[in-house]
């Protein structure tokens, strides 16, 4: 939380951190998004699904292009 604070990053009402569905990029150039930060307190499965996704998002920004499956 304080991190977030201190970037400034968009929150929603639910105080989670605000990030483009499917893309998990915030208001920040360059900072993303995902899991229990994103949504909540949620099951498991959904954070290791969303970090899959989101690494493939990392790779993307900072490669320009991403292999990650």
């Amino acid at each position: 939380d304080l991190i977030a604070e201190e970037l400034g990053l968009d929150r929603d009402a639910r105080s989670n951190v605000q990030a483009e569905y499917g893309k998990f990029s915030t208001n920040m150039h360059g900072v993303f998004a995902a899991g229990d930060m994103r949504r909540g307190q949620s099951l498991v499965v959904w954070a290791i699904n969303e970090g899959r996704a989101v690494a493939r998002e990392c790779d993307e920004f900072l490669m320009g292009e991403t292999s990650l499956p």
